[in-house]
C-alpha cells in the first residue's frame, strides 16, 4: 500500500520539571516515521510536506533512513521551521503548551502540491500539527477526488495561541466540513471538548457526523490518556418493522506501561498505528487495540530516533 501523510514538521523544545531542555525534532515526523516502521514490506509512505531550509537537510536526511519513505513530496520554502516550546508540567494536561515564535508555521501546503499524489494513493493520515497545515478547501477536493481510506487527527485546529504565547483550546468555525470529509476522525477528550459551540460531549458530537451529518462516515475516536479510547462508529438497528441508524461505542482501556518515560508524540503514533491497522483490515475494534497497545508502548520511547523500536 501508498499511504500519504500530511501535516507539519517542527522543532521540539521540551522543558522537563527539572529544569531540562530537550531539543528534539517532532510534530508529523512521528506519524510519518511510525508508519514507516509499522507499514508492511512492500508498502510506501510520502509525506507531503513544506520544510523551512533551514531544518530541511536535517530532517531530510532523518527521514532517508528509512527505505520507505519517499520524498517526492516535501518541499523546501524560505520560512523558518516551527518552534514550540513544550512545558511539560501543563503540557501534560493537554490544556497548555507554551510557543515561540508562532508565526513561524510554514507556509499551507497547497491543493496543488496534493493532487498528482492521488493517482498513486491507498490511504492518507492527515495529522493537523499546526492547524494550518492545509485549509478546509483542499480537505474538500481530496475528499471529491480521492476514493481511499482517510484518518485525520483534529489536533490544533482547535488550538489559538493567546497574547502570553501560550496555546489555548477554541471552538472550530466549520467543524461540521472539518470532520466529515474523511473516513474517520480523532480529537483527544479536549478537543472534542471545544470542538462544537452548542454540542458538549462526545457522544453528541459523534452522533450529529455520524447519523445526521455524513453517513459515509466510518468513525470518530476520542483518545483520553490513562483512560483509554472510546470508538463510535454507525450501526444499522431494527424496533419492529422501524428501522434506524444509532451509535455503537467500544471502549478500550488503556495499556499501562511500566517504563513510562515521555508522552509526547503518542497520539501522533497513535494515528498512524490505527490508520496502518485498519487501512488494512477495516476492523475498527481491532485496530482501536492495536493502536492503543503501541501508543501505550511509545510512552516508552523519548523523541522520534527510537520509534523503530514500535515494530
Amino acid at each position: 500500500m501508498n499511504y500519504l501523510v500530511i501535516g507539519e514538521p517542527c522543532i521540539d523544545l521540551v522543558h522537563k520539571e527539572n529544569g531540562e531542555v530537550v531539543h528534539s525534532y517532532g510534530g508529523v515526523l512521528y506519524s510519518i516515521i511510525s508508519l514507516a516502521v509499522l507499514s508492511g514490506n512492500n508498502d510506501n509512505v510520502y509525506p507531503l510536506m513544506n520544510i523551512g531550509e533551514d531544518e530541511y537537510d536535517n530532517i531530510t536526511g532523518i527521514l532517508k533512513t528509512y527505505p520507505k519513505i519517499k520524498l517526492d513530496g516535501v518541499n523546501k520554502v524560505g520560512h523558518p521551521t516551527k518552534k514550540v516550546h513544550l512545558y511539560i508540567s501543563n503540557y501534560r494536561s493537554g490544556k497548555k503548551a507554551k510557543i515561540e515564535h508562532s508565526d513561524a508555521d510554514t507556509y499551507t501546503l497547497s491543493y496543488e502540491n496534493i493532487e498528482k499524489f492521488l493517482p498513486l494513493a491507498d490511504a492518507m493520515l492527515i495529522n493537523m500539527i499546526s492547524g494550518v497545515d492545509i485549509s478546509l478547501e483542499t480537505i474538500k477536493n481530496i475528499r471529491k477526488n480521492f476514493n481511499g481510506f482517510i484518518h485525520m487527527d483534529i489536533h490544533n485546529l482547535v488550538m489559538k495561541t493567546n497574547v502570553e504565547g501560550f496555546r489555548e483550546h477554541t471552538n472550530l468555525e466549520g467543524w461540521r466540513e472539518w470532520c466529515t470529509n474523511t473516513n474517520t476522525i480523532q480529537m483527544n477528550e479536549y478537543e472534542i471538548g471545544v470542538l462544537s459551540r452548542e454540542k458538549r460531549n462526545d457522544y453528541e458530537i459523534a452522533e450529529e457526523i455520524l447519523i445526521n451529518l455524513n453517513q459515509s462516515m466510518t468513525g470518530v475516536i476520542v483518545t483520553k490518556g490513562k483512560l483509554g479510547v472510546s470508538g463510535f462508529t454507525r450501526k444499522e438497528k431494527s424496533f419492529g418493522d422501524v428501522k434506524f441508524s444509532d451509535l455503537d461505542r467500544l471502549d478500550v482501556q488503556a495499556v499501562e506501561n511500566p517504563h513510562f518515560v515521555d508522552t509526547t508524540g503518542c497520539g501522533d503514533v497513535f494515528a498512524a498505528s490505527f490508520t496502518v491497522d485498519f487501512s488494512k483490515t477495516r476492523d475498527m475494534k481491532k485496530a482501536l487495540h492495536y493502536a492503543t497497545r503501541i501508543a501505550s508502548y511509545k510512552t516508552s520511547i523519548s523523541g522520534i530516533y527510537e520509534l523503530n523500536k514500535l515494530k
